[in-house]
């Protein structure tokens, strides 16, 4: 979306932010700390509407200011749609909006998301709405490659929704300070995610024995600049690759190479919180096994906690997460399930009593 004074004038008081299904709840938490007004959740969505008017620059301040969101988008209007006539009445309910939007002589095209059964297609959708976009005097140019606006579309079961693309051609978890990429790197939106359920803080210190590339650790101390979050890894290109990604996110973070197995030796100090994505054998294997893993992990972390402190971890292995727990007689706070890029997985949160 360019910023111009037809935009400005826009009448919108709603917004459409995606995120990784099962974190939700905490993306509309962020949302409601930075405006004002409600929200309803659906799966790996929030739709937002605020108690004022959206303007060009609110909605940019949003942006740049989410942390848990992956695309945000400004809804023009809602209706229930159960065919396509029902798109193309919604579609021209807009149309005024839609018209402020593309002066002057802007060009534009369409994208569309498509949930549920229909006995139609998202190019069908598509093609209604740029059909009676292209119905304004004179017809906005259409471009695919590089278009001024783009238009988003939903149609989620028989709610339909068009909406303007705030990050267009961008997804908000591609964060600007992955200079190494970690094999099986995880979504930085997950790592934020997983900070806040750590409750990370200023005061706060943190650990991830099994860092990679740094992603948890970076994410924690950007939510939190004054913390103190460490580091390991066995492999030392991954460490390298740590340092080299926080110096690029602008944050002071303390890694070495060092084996998830020696944990209890590493912060004798005792932190706050540990939080990490232990491997799950698909793309990596791990170092001694990973039942050995899980068990060493939750060792460590129970000796190096201090009392009421969190060990956050991520993993779809249900049965060795349970297994390495009952052997401490640990039982989670908390277990929400996620969906991370088409893999089921289980954020858990045990704290030490």
């Amino acid at each position: 979306m360019r910023r111009n004074a037809h935009a400005s004038e826009l009448p919108v008081k709603k917004v459409l932010v995606t995120t990784v299904p099962g974190i939700e709840d905490l993306l509309l938490e962020e949302v409601s700390k930075l405006l004002p007004g409600k929200g309803d959740v659906r799966k790996g969505r929030v739709i937002y509407e605020s108690a004022c008017a959206l303007d060009t620059d609110r909605l940019y301040r949003l942006v740049a200011n989410l942390t848990l969101a992956e695309k945000v988008y400004a809804v023009l209007t809602e209706a229930r749609a159960e065919n396509l006539n029902d798109v193309r009445e919604a579609v021209f309910s807009s149309l005024e909006d839609v018209k402020l939007i593309l002066e002057p002589a802007a060009s534009f095209a369409v994208e569309v998301e498509r949930v549920g059964a229909h006995p139609f297609s998202s190019t069908d959708i598509a093609k209604v709405v740029g059909s009676v976009v292209q119905t304004l005097d004179p017809p906005p140019p259409v471009s695919l490659d590089d278009p001024d606006v783009v238009l988003y579309a939903e149609l989620v079961e028989s709610e339909f929704r068009l909406a303007i693309d705030l990050t267009p051609f961008v997804n908000l978890r591609d964060r600007g300070y992955r200079v190494y990429i970690h094999p099986s790197s995880l979504n930085p939106v997950v790592a934020r995610a997983l900070c806040k359920l750590a409750r990370v803080s200023d005061e706060s210190s943190f650990v991830d024995p099994m860092c990679g590339s740094g992603t948890i650790v970076i994410e924690g101390l950007l939510e939190a600049p004054r913390a103190r979050g460490f580091g390991f890894d066995v492999k030392a290109e991954h460490i390298i690759g740590a340092r080299a990604n926080a110096a690029a996110a602008g944050v002071h973070a303390e890694f070495g190479v060092a084996d998830v197995r020696k944990l209890a030796n590493l912060l004798r100090g005792g932190v706050d919180a540990v939080i990490t994505n232990p491997p799950y054998g698909i793309r990596e294997r791990a170092v001694g096994g990973l039942r050995e893993v899980y068990e060493r992990l939750f060792e460590g972390a129970f000796s190096v906690l201090r009392e009421g402190g969190r060990l956050v971890l991520l993993s779809p292995l249900k049965r060795l997460v349970a297994r390495a727990a009952s052997k401490l007689n640990w039982s989670p706070e908390n277990v929400r399930k996620l969906d991370v890029g088409g893999l089921t997985t289980f954020a858990y949160v045990f704290i030490r009593a």
